[in-house]
């Protein structure tokens, strides 16, 4: 019997790049360098999958949808809910 996987994506730069761009314009773009992705969560059910990308020396994450709006962990329901993406993107690389 052999072990099933789910099978491998590649990488989603989109949201990342439209999140930098649309914050500190578009020669932001190249800060993309700084991430890592780390793959794909299940964000708010209107929403569906999230993005999660890590910056590589503050090590925080960001949680993007497929627009590039932006998405934070809260605790107390245990789910993804909007935040701020200039807020969000600070936090991240600060």
């Amino acid at each position: 019997m052999s072990a099933s996987y789910p099978a491998l994506r590649p990488p989603d730069w989109t949201p990342l790049q439209r999140a930098l761009a649309v914050e500190f314009g578009m020669h932001a773009v190249d800060a993309i360098g700084a991430f890592w992705f780390i793959g794909f969560v299940a964000g708010p059910a209107d929403v569906g999958e999230l993005r999660l990308y890590e910056h590589r020396a503050t090590r925080r994450r960001i949680a993007l949808d497929r627009r590039g709006g932006a998405y934070r962990w809260f605790e107390d329901t245990g789910g993804y809910g909007r935040t701020n993406l200039g807020e969000a993107l600070v936090n991240t690389l600060v």
